[in-house]
């Protein structure tokens, strides 16, 4: 791992499984959501109107913005409502209990 691609966003064991959070990674506010043993990340803001994603409005593996009902996938970023727009998501790696995340 290169640390200058990759920065700490947060140690695995204090990530709730099925839950999604707002982390502050470098210069960046970013969610991250636990499913299992893996994490993905993703941006904050909705690609459909720039408004803050809520990590509560995270069901499975869509979150869904509270202004217009616009659903993405929390691991691809598609946004299933327009096929056009994506929400941003960002590699992550855990290595020896801490959640790194690259930033683009």
């Amino acid at each position: 791992m290169n640390p200058i691609e990759y920065r700490k966003a947060a140690r695995f064991q204090d990530l709730e499984d099925g839950k999604s959070v707002e982390v502050e990674v470098g210069p960046l506010s970013l969610l991250l959501h636990r499913r299992g043993e893996l994490i993905f990340a993703t941006g904050i803001y909705c690609p459909h109107a720039d408004v803050i994603l809520d990590p509560r409005n995270c069901f499975g593996d869509e979150i869904v913005c509270k202004a217009h009902g616009y659903r993405s996938n929390i691991r691809t970023g598609e946004c299933l409502n327009d096929p056009d727009i994506r929400l941003p998501t960002y590699p992550v790696l855990i290595e020896a209990g801490e959640v790194w995340v690259k930033l683009h």
